[in-house]
């Protein structure tokens, strides 16, 4: 090799290695977007238009004459939410975090309406809902919770920054409202995204038990009595088969008839006005009872590779705050498809939490599509690595 060659192989590797420990912002550039995780949102949200239409149709067909009811709404909110997440993968990620503030006031705004009589809707005793419009605010609370935790920690300079101090205290805010509706379930999501993100972020453990003890005052303080019901329920819902163990038993009877390859797509028998929320709360029931076990693992799957991709992202990512993003992120949609499969095999309380993608929900299928737009807008961030190459003589 003459000695051309070879100062010219030095000087790339050097290169190399001076970009890759510098991370000077003129090493980094766009690249494509996670084409895995790409994959993956598309097969949910087409597990979600198949599983939406089979439970919702005898609902639809019962009570608007038309089976396809719940699929055109569920439709719509897909096409709104895959135009939220166009808009979102082509955003740069670092925006949300300037914008973290009034975003937030606005969300506390919405939420505090929902408690207004005649702006407020009330359904099955809580005002999630705000009047003449199909939206649910609190579904906005988690995306806000995860850019003030995460910008929170980037930024401030200690636990007890003013910047660490406001952030905590709006979301503190948003968790004092979200029990006023009552929105129990809701309002613990927030808490499990906050501890998470501040776990990950390095926060000390006395400054988190601080914290978690005076959420935990807050919701103990909260708790109404059809909630400690349902608890009563879920622990031996044959005590009142009729009543609070109605629905958890109703799923059982799903979950059961499904056996290893189900029933066939369309031919639960649960959804028949016997399993309540069949195409909503207890959506993945039907799923286990029309394609048994072996879908109920393939839609698993589904979620645990979201997860493991999410995660991914976050641990290739070099911005701290894109790190923490994308890991408030994953950990938010998977927390809340797990705690939604939960409640339906009897592993937690019975509560109304969305199966993400999957469930009828406009507002959580619009939001999730909007966060995964995020997700993949931080996969695109990538290191430029200068490869040498090799030079034969």
């Amino acid at each position: 090799m003459s000695s051309i060659k070879r100062r010219r192989l030095a000087r790339l590797a050097r290169d190399e290695r001076r970009v890759i420990r510098s991370l000077n912002p003129k090493a980094v550039m766009l690249g494509p977007p996670d084409s895995i995780l790409v994959i993956i949102i598309c097969s949910l949200v087409i597990f979600g238009i198949m599983a939406v239409f089979s439970a919702g149709a005898p609902e639809g067909a019962e009570l608007y004459g038309n089976i396809a009811y719940f699929l055109i709404r569920h439709l719509i909110a897909v096409v709104i939410g895959l135009v939220c997440l166009i808009v979102a993968f082509n955003t740069n990620y670092n925006f949300w975090k300037k914008s973290v503030i009034p975003i937030t006031y606005i969300i506390i705004a919405l939420i505090v309406a929902t408690l207004i009589p005649g702006m407020g809707k009330t359904i099955y005793g809580s005002s999630r809902w705000l009047a003449g419009i199909p939206i649910q605010p609190s579904e906005f609370c988690k995306f806000a919770t995860i850019i003030l935790v995460s910008s929170a920690i980037v930024e401030s300079k200690n636990f007890f920054d003013s910047k660490m101090i406001k952030h905590l205290f709006l979301i503190g805010v948003m968790i004092v409202v979200l029990l006023l509706q009552p929105n129990l379930s809701n309002a613990l999501i927030l808490c499990f995204i906050t501890a998470t993100l501040m776990i990950i972020g390095g926060v000390s453990f006395r400054f988190l038990l601080s914290l978690a003890t005076m959420a935990l005052l807050a919701i103990m303080t909260s708790i109404h009595s059809y909630q400690i019901d349902r608890v009563k329920g879920w622990l031996d819902p044959w005590a009142d088969p009729q009543g609070t163990g109605y629905n958890l038993i109703q799923s059982y009877y799903a979950i059961g008839s499904g056996g290893i390859f189900g029933l066939g797509y369309g031919n639960s028998r649960q959804k028949l006005f016997w399993l309540p929320f069949s195409h909503t709360d207890f959506i993945f029931a039907v799923i286990a009872e029309e394609l048994g076990l072996i879908g109920c693992l393939a839609l698993l799957g589904l979620f645990l590779a979201f997860l493991h991709r999410g995660f991914y992202i976050a641990n290739k990512c070099s911005d701290p705050f894109g790190k923490l993003f994308a890991f408030g992120i994953t950990f938010a949609i998977i927390v809340q498809a797990f705690i939604n499969i939960g409640v339906a095999v009897g592993t937690l309380p019975v509560t109304g939490v969305t199966l993400p993608l999957i469930s009828h929900g406009g507002t959580s299928v619009v939001l999730t599509l909007f966060m995964t737009g995020i997700l993949l807008n931080i996969s695109r961030k990538r290191i430029r690595r200068l490869h040498t190459q090799r030079i034969r003589e």
